[in-house]
């Protein structure tokens, strides 16, 4: 189970955290199931296999065991191979991580962009005839008098 202390978080540090302790969970719990079976095997094959079964039976049988042994010895690298694979790619992956950080960002600035008493304005080139789009925050449009929105803006303004 994981810790009551862990959550999901608001930042995404803390939900990257709150990720790798639930893939480290579901990585103990794959070691736990697959070893437990490989040593079922073990003592099936090694004592109860010789002890209660007739002569000639698959129990007795040394390429059985060896047979049922390999087989969960690759299934278990299997598993833990695509555990792996997944911690790769939900802590590891640049972009992955890259993404998450950027929507965090876009977060905030989304917050200051709505919330600034300051006019905050954003240019961006378009084309390549030298034109430019510009973004202004919603302070801009209270300026001036009466409080409502400017109308009818011109290059001297």
């Amino acid at each position: 189970k994981i810790p009551c202390r862990l959550s999901e978080g608001a930042t995404v540090e803390e939900a990257e955290r709150f990720n790798a302790a639930k893939i480290a969970l579901r990585l103990r719990s794959v070691c736990i199931l697959v070893w437990s079976i490989i040593v079922m095997l073990y003592f099936v094959s090694s004592y109860f296999g010789p002890r209660f079964s007739s002569e000639g039976s698959l129990l007795k049988s040394p390429e059985a065991t060896m047979i049922c042994e390999c087989f969960f010895d690759v299934l278990s690298k299997v598993l833990f191979l695509v555990t792996i694979v997944d911690v790769h790619y939900a802590v590891f992956d640049p972009f992955a991580r890259t993404e998450r950080r950027l929507e965090e960002l876009r977060q905030l600035m989304s917050a200051v962009w709505e919330n600034s008493s300051d006019v905050i304005a954003i240019s961006v080139r378009t084309g390549h005839n030298g034109g430019a789009t510009t973004m202004l925050s919603p302070a801009f449009f209270g300026m001036g008098s009466g409080g409502g929105p400017k109308r009818r803006l011109s290059i001297d303004q």
